[in-house]
């Protein structure tokens, strides 16, 4: 090569990922080594060796595809894309095939390996195994240091300065013993054993307010049975307790023993986090049109949290609780306009609602069940109610749901009797429609009401689906929507309300992920919602691999980071948030990983069809 055609190389991979994470020195060094080959139309070559040695590729110009020995497509890529990774082990033999006239360089795998020697802080740039690439990718966007605390152990943050009182101590004497330590809480003990917590708040309100009697011992104004939090939790728990119980102290508990106070101060680093404080905006809304006017102010907090790098599940779960509090304070708002419920009911929510998967866009999935001695008129107190609450979440920007999956749909209020019938039916009769009904309220957790109504149903569901013809039907229903090989050259692609080509990045990729997720549950038998949690249940019982697991578990944080990356980027334009992208806003680093986290969905989804036999 003449210098100014390594010139011209070094000027394209140096704006190609992984080589834009490299010093320029290196980079100019694998520049220097590039060989360049041109493939015509419908032409052939073997990845594992050309011309004796092994290559990683980058597509210059053109398309190629990448074909498995046994003739099926394992890729196709295009230009700028950068493959043979897998090849640094020599575990994968496929054919490269040129779908147009292509240009491509090749960078000895020798070269590779050189760098991994003498600059190991690189390796993870080209590791052979994906998952490896794509957490390194997350890491280098998505990872931020100032952030890295939430997943410290809660000891890391909590105080083991605690201050103790006992059960009978006077109320006047815990009084003292808070001003004299300059404490916010004290812990109560009955030997030894905590059975209560006292805050400054607490005798504001429990004791001045109703002027009591301060010699009264502290146990009739203390918090009973206080929430705790284990010693080996980590902060990010500690932080998603709080905010679902509304409160700002959690004792640290080795066992039975005290070993320490975490309060929301030491939890919150450079006031991250406002959505705690946010919680209580929502809990004191006097009506829906207070509530709002919060959804500026949640927003906000969506767009802080993205850009601050929080970690894409911690978002899904505050913006979960966020949502939580909106439901249950309309449910508040139209009790008392409505009056006392005249009978017994849960308040169900399903879809990503349920999954604690909230995001931006998110809408609302829910539905009620009555107790079976509800009357046609205590139906109709209900359908009021769901109306109120569907009618104040769609105007605080919490969308109807296009399917009508609502409570206030008729259908979906109704008795616990008449739900049973339902799940019967779409179990027993796996067509489309009931398959649709199904998939949507697979995913359900109840927010305010009695929680023993959907126990009951979820007990029933474990014993209609332990029928292998189901489960396999499921399944097969499921892998017939395959993660795409290839994401340009239009393929996959679909037009947008401006008539653009876009990529559904939900549709194409993170619901299956979160489908197939909902089966392995109902194969494991557990009633837990959350996606996360229900791969590593199936981890745990045996029917997903330690490596199934790492793969789509990165895939999954990679497609769901960059979702968020996305809305808030196009909240910031004025536009509205969605999941279809225009591959335009793809650069390389987004176009080369997202390759990746569909690959390894594409893998999961042929293991799963292998082993389909042992899943059911």
């Amino acid at each position: 090569m003449q210098d100014p055609l390594i010139q011209n190389v070094i000027d394209f991979i140096s704006n190609i990922d992984p080589f834009t994470r490299l010093p320029k020195s290196i980079v100019e060094r694998i520049s220097s080594k590039v060989r360049i080959i041109y493939l015509s139309e419908n032409e052939y070559i073997d990845s594992t060796v050309h011309n004796h040695q092994q290559y990683l590729y980058l597509v210059r110009t053109g398309a190629i595809e990448q074909i498995h020995q046994d003739g099926s497509l394992r890729s196709r890529l295009g230009e700028e894309d950068v493959f043979g990774f897998s090849l640094l082990k020599n575990n994968r033999n496929y054919q490269i095939k040129a779908i147009e006239s292509s240009l491509l360089y090749l960078i000895p795998i020798s070269v590779i390996n050189e760098i991994h020697t003498s600059h190991p802080e690189y390796k993870h740039l080209f590791d052979s195994e994906t998952e490896v690439r794509i957490n390194s990718a997350i890491n280098a966007v998505w990872s931020n240091n100032d952030n890295n605390h939430f997943l410290n152990n809660i000891q890391d943050v909590s105080t083991t300065n605690t201050v103790e009182v006992d059960i009978n101590d006077a109320i006047y004497h815990v009084a003292q013993v808070i001003r004299t330590h300059k404490t916010s809480c004290v812990i109560v003990t009955e030997k030894d054993n905590l059975v209560g917590i006292v805050t400054n708040a607490d005798m504001t309100e429990r004791v001045i307010a109703n002027d009591l009697n301060i010699h009264q011992p502290i146990h009739c104004v203390m918090t009973k049975n206080p929430m705790t939090i284990n010693s080996t939790s980590l902060v990010y728990q500690a932080i998603i307790t709080m905010m679902q119980s509304n409160i700002k102290h959690l004792p640290v508990m080795d066992s039975e023993r005290i070993i320490g106070l975490v309060t929301l101060p030491l939890l919150l680093k450079n006031n991250r986090l406002q959505a705690i404080f946010f919680i209580d905006k929502v809990k004191s809304a006097k009506n829906e049109a207070e509530l709002a006017t919060l959804t500026t102010q949640r927003h906000i907090i969506f767009n802080q949290l993205v850009k601050e790098k929080v970690p894409a599940d911690l978002i899904s779960k505050i913006m979960s609780i966020i949502m939580d509090t909106y439901n249950q304070r309309l449910i508040d708002i139209a009790i008392e306009r409505l009056g006392t419920p005249p009978c017994d009911y849960a308040w169900v929510v399903a879809g990503s609602h349920a999954r604690n998967e909230v995001h931006i866009s998110s809408d609302q999935d829910s539905a009620l069940i009555l107790a079976d001695n509800a009357t046609p008129q205590d139906k109709l107190y209900f359908q009021h109610l769901a109306m109120i609450v569907t009618k104040g979440m769609d105007n605080s920007d919490y969308r109807l749901c296009p399917g009508k999956f609502m409570a206030a749909t008729p259908k979906w209020c109704q008795p616990l009797s008449t739900w049973k019938a339902y799940y019967k039916k779409w179990i027993t009769n796996p067509e489309y429609a009931f398959l649709l009904n199904l998939s949507v309220f697979l995913d359900t957790r109840v927010i305010a009401g009695n929680t023993s109504f959907l126990h009951l149903i979820q007990d029933d569901i474990k014993e209609r689906t332990a029928n292998a013809y189901l489960l396999t039907t499921l399944f097969n229903d499921s892998l017939q929507h395959r993660a795409p090989l290839g994401i340009f050259n239009n393929l996959i692609l679909v037009k947008n309300d401006n008539n653009e080509k876009t990529l559904n990045i939900k549709r194409h990729g993170i619901n299956i992920i979160v489908d197939l997720a909902r089966l392995y549950s109902l194969a494991a038998k557990t009633s837990e919602p959350n996606t996360r949690e229900r791969l590593l249940i199936a981890n745990q019982q045996g029917f997903i691999s330690d490596g199934s697991l790492k793969n789509i578990l990165s895939a999954y944080d990679f497609l769901c980071n960059f979702r968020f990356s996305y809305q808030v980027d196009a909240i910031s334009k004025g536009q509205q948030p969605n999941h279809n992208i225009n591959p335009n806003y793809f650069g390389s680093f987004e176009r080369q990983h997202i390759k990746d986290a569909f690959r390894l969905i594409d893998d999961w989804q042929k293991v799963t069809k292998l082993n389909l036999g042992l899943l059911t």
